[in-house]
């Protein structure tokens, strides 16, 4: 029980107690503490009508942060990586904050995100786990850490995430992306314009193949727990927002789009600047024009099948079992 108990301390020591987590968790309790239930109501509405930008915007991406926490904090109770059950103190912040009134409509209503309903009734019920870490499980939540971290660290990969969430950068939003994933000639644009010199809309496109390739990645994560279904599906559903909005949003591009990635990396000079952007290296100096031509139309065919599985929302039927609803 010790290591569990060092695990949850260092969780807490990364995700909570610093940046946008702790910033967050500082002015959401201001609000509570002093019964500015109005203000509090206001700042999570909803963007229609009343739009939120600047320091709101700011304010609700630390609130985010947070609950993004406690969600963690009930993945790794699955993976038995922590204690199987919540801390009493943890227990009673959850509480406080995820069935505050106030926020209640944000995750429920606004920006329905199933996974805080969850870690809410596991907390409000006293649930207890029990699941002794193993290799495996704690292989794979070691695993998914670092792949939460690559999403958090890739500026292009957090635009694309905020258009996904209704954020627009200027005058460039999702739709915008969309438009250049449905052209060829507009991909192509996309991928040999200097970084400096990219729209936001372009960006978000270079975000959206990054995130594919997360996705892939999150896929072998998926397949390394089988015979761990709740797990698996606390990964999904920890990520089931994005996956939801991508769902609604994007899905009835995803054949158009992939189609023409895969004519754009056919080209060997921006498939060899994919490489350079994404891997942070070259490409192999020993690759000619034909193998990358091939390579390149094996990657996107292989990315579109990876985006179909993981995207389907038959992993997040454990969890909904477990929970009973």
């Amino acid at each position: 029980m010790e290591h569990k108990e060092r695990n949850l301390m260092s969780l807490k020591a990364e995700f909570h107690d610093k940046g946008k987590a702790a910033r967050g968790f500082k002015n959401i309790m201001n609000f509570i503490d002093r019964n500015k239930e109005t203000e509090l109501k206001k700042l999570l509405r909803f963007h229609i009508p009343d739009g939120v930008y600047g320091q709101e915007l700011i304010e609700r991406f630390e609130i985010d942060a947070l609950l993004e926490y406690y969600n963690l904090l009930l993945v790794a109770i699955f993976a038995g990586y922590v204690p199987g059950k919540f801390d009493e103190i943890s227990s009673k912040e959850i509480l406080a904050v995820i069935r505050h009134p106030s926020v209640m409509p944000y995750y429920n209503e606004y920006y329905k995100y199933k996974m805080i309903s969850y870690t809410a009734e596991f907390a409000e019920e006293n649930r207890y786990f029990e699941l002794e870490g193993n290799s495996v499980t704690i292989s794979a939540f070691n695993e998914f850490i670092s792949l939460n971290r690559f999403l958090k660290r890739d500026k292009d990969v957090e635009l694309f995430l905020g258009m996904l969430d209704y954020v627009w950068y200027g005058d460039n939003k999702i739709s915008d992306v969309i438009k250049i994933l449905s052209s060829e000639e507009k991909i192509n644009s996309a991928f040999i314009t200097e970084a400096e010199k990219r729209t936001k809309a372009q960006c978000g496109v270079w975000g959206f193949i990054k995130y594919t390739i997360f996705l892939s990645q999150l896929k072998d994560l998926l397949n390394s727990i089988d015979g761990y279904p709740l797990l698996q599906s606390s990964f999904w559903m920890f990520h089931g927002y994005f996956f939801e909005r991508m769902n609604s949003e994007m899905k009835s591009i995803f054949h158009k789009a992939f189609e023409n990635l895969e004519e754009s990396f056919s080209n060997p000079l921006i498939f060899k600047n994919l490489i350079e952007e994404v891997y942070g290296g070259e490409a192999p100096e020993d690759f000619n024009e034909v193998q990358l031509s091939k390579f390149a139309a094996n990657a996107i065919r292989q990315s579109r099948e990876d985006v179909d599985y993981v995207l389907d929302r038959k992993w997040s039927d454990p969890l909904r079992d477990y929970f009973g609803h």
